[in-house]
């Protein structure tokens, strides 16, 4: 496998020119009202049984690897969904994150 093939993946190439205008327009303005928007908290109420974010994130993982031992074209469709939640959530939980200084992990020396 050269380097070309490496970087640039023939399924990439063919998905890239698939996208219309339209698509990409959309695509980035998703991403620009998920950055502008405050994200939502994944707290939850104490008397609420939701799972939490890491639940879901382990439980998408565990169907993600289900469903490579399909061979269907819904298993593809939910491995492509499974895929999309993990990032959005990810990315949501990014955006939560606070900046902090190395220093602020030692204590100071007197």
């Amino acid at each position: 496998m050269d380097i070309n093939a490496l970087l640039n993946p023939a399924v990439e190439a063919h998905q890239a020119f698939e996208a219309t205008d339209e698509d990409i327009y959309e695509a980035v303005m998703d991403a620009k009202r998920a950055w502008e928007e405050p994200a939502k908290s994944d707290d939850v109420d104490d008397e609420s049984d939701a799972p939490t974010c890491n639940e879901a994130l382990q439980a998408a993982l565990l169907l993600q690897k289900y469903t490579k031992a399909l061979d269907n074209p819904f298993a593809r469709k939910l491995e492509t969904m499974l895929g999309s939640f993990g990032q959005r959530t990810r990315t949501a939980g990014m955006q939560n994150m606070k900046d902090t200084k190395l220093i602020s992990y030692f204590p100071l020396k007197e």
